[in-house]
């Protein structure tokens, strides 16, 4: 980190918009509609900061148009994504700075959670319904598959000197990563990996 805390202190600190913490959190804690994550609130700054750049040059930002010029930015697509940068170059708009200024979801999290100091306690009503549903989920999945587990066994299909002890978890997987852990536990400690934490060249 820098003398500015992390990179999104930075960035917000040169781009005069400090009080865009409170519009952060405030999505991040869900107060005013549905809670959003680390990589949609990254997303949703880097659109804010290409769009104050592309009002100034009195470039057309309604309708989508922002966020459509976004994705083609960063998208897959690289002769798409030159053709955008090109295009905001020719227009005046200083895309290498504001490149350089967009942040990952690792750095939104260091911001929120270090920086911030903030954290997230979900509404009992919330909690208790989610961790009810896993735990009827796993029981009733226990219990079929010992039912199940029995009839092998009562006819001959399933060796056993005795009736199996069957044990069901459910277990839950990050698509990034593809580390595995059980439910239970990933809702313990609050999170299912740490594909969240910064790198060193997040925190420019």
């Amino acid at each position: 980190m820098s003398s500015h805390g992390c990179k999104v202190c930075r960035v917000l600190s040169e781009r005069d918009l400090s009080t865009y913490d409170t519009q952060l959190l405030a999505q991040w804690q869900g107060e005013n509609g549905p809670r959003k994550g680390y990589r949609t609130l990254a997303e949703q700054l880097n659109i804010r900061l290409l769009q104050r750049e592309m009002d100034r040059a009195g470039l057309p930002t309604i309708g989508g148009e922002t966020e459509s010029k976004y994705q083609r930015l960063t998208g897959d697509d690289s002769t798409t994504a030159a053709a955008v940068r090109e295009m905001f170059r020719h227009e005046g708009v200083p895309i290498d700075e504001i490149e350089h200024d967009f942040v990952s979801y690792g750095v939104i999290r260091t911001h929120i959670t270090e920086c911030l100091g903030a954290e997230y306690t979900a509404p009992e009503s919330d909690s208790d319904w989610a961790t009810d549903a896993i735990t009827i989920a796993q029981r009733t999945a226990k219990t079929k598959a010992t039912e199940a587990i029995r009839a092998l066994t009562n006819k001959g299909t399933l060796a056993s000197v005795s009736e199996p002890v069957v044990d069901v978890g459910i277990i839950v997987e990050c698509p990034e990563c593809q580390s595995r852990i059980s439910a239970d536990k990933a809702i313990r400690r609050g999170f299912v990996c740490t594909c969240a934490e910064p790198t060193d060249s997040d925190e420019e």
